[in-house]
């Protein structure tokens, strides 16, 4: 008779298909993918999918949102970065991990020049979940900031078009949310030090040496100078978040939509925290596809539903 240890199958990680090159990144080229050339590609895929997680995420949850990913868009490079509750404790800890993701991401650069490559179309596909991502998002624009130079013939180096899923985020500063943030990623017995910490930063805030991190990183994401790289945006968040007000998101999508930015709003009645998913999978993952396709997209949707009304009429005349 077989052993236990002989029957027993050993299950592989969930994101074992992906190099991991730091602890917080891994990235996943399907056999399938062209070079990293704009020119190269016949697909409507992105040439890229840089997915930001949120606090603290486990593996096990994110390899969901891959998978998904993975099936809409199945040659598609795709790039992930964690955002561990260590990196906020100790940002050199995040400058130590990102820099294999800013190789990747250089690969992909472009130069800045008055006609738009691609004929205007985003080359990359940023999904952001939670105010975590939203960090991760502000280390990846300095260090660029620091690594992008100049191609041969002189054009600054710039990041390439993209579009835009915002998911639960952004959000600005509030006591009990950054409280409720860190603990999802650390020991309940540490609410005492971490309720200690934020009260430091409160103090810091109240003397105005500096202003909260959370706020900064949103008003970057509404900055005139990502006009020309963003083709559009969507805010995917939900009325019962416990961590981030869906009405801090409605006031940003607002702003930006001020600002010239292509806004699209999905509102998730009782929807939670980077839980919408659970709430309604299809309608998330229409409105991630719409954003990445576009009027393409809204135009093919508006085409079948047409079709199907014309359908139904025929069925009723006859």
């Amino acid at each position: 008779m077989a052993s236990k240890e002989t029957l027993a199958v050993k299950k592989e990680p969930p994101l074992s298909y992906m190099q991991h090159p730091s602890p917080s990144v891994s990235y996943y080229i399907p056999p399938s993918a062209a070079s990293v050339d704009k020119n190269s590609s016949n697909s409507n895929d992105p040439e890229l999918i840089l997915v930001l997680s949120w606090m603290g995420a486990r593996d096990v949850h994110i390899a969901k949102y891959i998978a998904q990913h993975r099936a809409l868009f199945p040659s598609s490079r795709i790039l992930l970065i964690r955002s561990p509750a260590s990196h906020v404790f100790w940002p050199s800890l995040a400058r130590k991990h990102i820099p294999p993701a800013i190789r990747v991401l250089k690969q992909f650069a472009e130069p800045e020049t008055a006609a738009p490559s691609n004929g205007g179309k985003p080359r990359v596909l940023l999904h952001i979940l939670s105010n975590g991502g939203v960090s991760t998002a502000a280390r990846i624009r300095e260090l660029l900031r620091k690594e992008l130079g100049r191609d041969a013939a002189g054009n600054r180096l710039v990041i390439p078009r993209y579009a835009l899923c915002l998911d639960s985020c952004p959000g600005n500063f509030v006591w009990e949310s950054t409280h409720r943030a860190l603990l999802q990623s650390l020991p309940r017995w540490t609410s005492p030090l971490v309720h200690m910490v934020i009260a430091v930063a409160w103090l810091i805030y109240k003397l105005r040496l500096t202003r909260p991190a959370q706020n900064l990183n949103a008003e970057a994401l509404r900055r005139g100078s990502l006009l020309p790289r963003e083709t559009r945006r969507t805010y995917l968040y939900g009325t019962a978040d416990a961590v981030i007000s869906w009405r801090h998101v409605e006031d940003h999508a607002k702003r930006a939509q001020d600002s010239g930015f292509k806004v699209r709003k999905e509102r998730f009645e009782g929807g939670e925290h980077v839980s919408l998913v659970r709430k309604d999978s299809q309608r998330y993952w229409q409105a991630v596809k719409e954003t990445w396709g576009g009027d393409e997209v809204e135009l093919e949707a508006e085409m079948l539903a047409r079709s199907n009304v014309i359908k139904q009429e025929t069925i009723m005349d006859g």
